[in-house]
């Protein structure tokens, strides 16, 4: 039995025998030193052959900032997802403010332009 760290994934199987590993062995550290990135996140984790570190500081901010970019991207897609109760409340006052913009001449507002006007603000 041998602990067994996944090359692209980076996950940890510990005590667990080559025979019983889901991929071939060669996908694994067999054994892997975790001392550099103790207490860590994996998604910090930086694989070489057969080294395990942990990414310097600016490597890890843009970590960070991609998965907020990405949280922000899944929040303002739930806009696109039928029967849900956040699209309809959106949709009402999409439809609310374009009937004052008609009273107004100006032209109607998509669910696109709303959509984006919400990833627009989560950024700010």
């Amino acid at each position: 039995m041998s602990d067994f760290l996944h090359r692209t994934t980076k996950q940890y199987l510990p005590s667990t025998s080559a025979a019983s590993l889901p991929e071939p062995v060669a996908n694994y550290i067999e054994h892997p030193d975790l001392s550099a990135v103790a207490g860590q996140p994996s998604q910090y984790w930086t694989i070489n052959g057969d080294v395990v570190s942990l990414m310097p500081q600016a490597e890890r901010d843009a970590v960070d900032a991609q998965v907020l970019s990405d949280q922000r991207d899944a929040m303002a897609n739930e806009l696109d997802r039928v029967e849900d109760v956040m699209r309809a409340f959106a949709l009402v006052v999409l439809d609310e403010i374009n009937a004052l913009r008609t009273l107004h001449g100006l032209p109607a507002r998509t669910i696109a332009q709303l959509k984006n006007g919400v990833r627009g603000k989560l950024d700010s």
